[in-house]
């Protein structure tokens, strides 16, 4: 991933991408868990990002317009380097690797809000790719789901963490 010039396809590879960061980080943190609790609310989110992949294959594979223009607001350099530190799994959080946050959590409550911080930068990006297809894209109702769980995950995480 180079460029925001980047195809509608290659934008829902980015997603995809994106959830495979997000279930490598969530499985790696299970690993480390002390606690059954934090290991299996882990493994229940690397679960759902599994889904989400899946369903951004299936967006890929099914989008209406497959050669729709990006807009020109999405054309500069500053979003070129969001996506591209998004891709490389480098936003989520503090731009570290998904396998150097993993391995700096000490404390249950250190994983939870890393991975409320991942849940909320997803549902920006996926509010950004929603803005970005056709307002007649078939599909934009399957990635208005995706921030809708997306923002379910976060109510989890937090009920968690009250109860920790």
């Amino acid at each position: 991933m180079s460029s925001i010039d980047c195809s509608p396809s290659e934008l829902m590879e980015l997603a995809i991408q994106i959830e495979k960061n997000g279930q490598n980080y969530f499985n790696k943190v299970a690993e480390k868990a002390k606690s059954q609790s934090i290991k299996d609310i882990f493994l229940f989110l690397a679960g759902e990002e599994a889904k989400h992949i899946e369903d951004f294959k299936k967006i890929r594979e099914g989008l209406v317009d497959p050669a729709f223009e990006i807009a020109d607001e999405y054309a500069t350099p500053e979003m070129d380097t969001y996506l591209t530190a998004m891709f490389d799994g480098r936003v989520f959080p503090n731009l570290n690797s998904y396998d150097e946050v993993a391995e700096e959590i000490k404390t249950d409550e250190q994983a939870i809000r890393h991975a409320i911080s991942f849940e909320k930068d997803t549902i920006l990006f996926f509010s950004e790719i929603l803005n970005m297809l056709p307002k007649d894209e078939e599909n934009r109702g399957v990635v208005e789901e995706l921030i809708r769980q997306e923002k379910i995950h976060i109510a989890k995480l937090y009920t968690f963490l009250k109860t920790k």
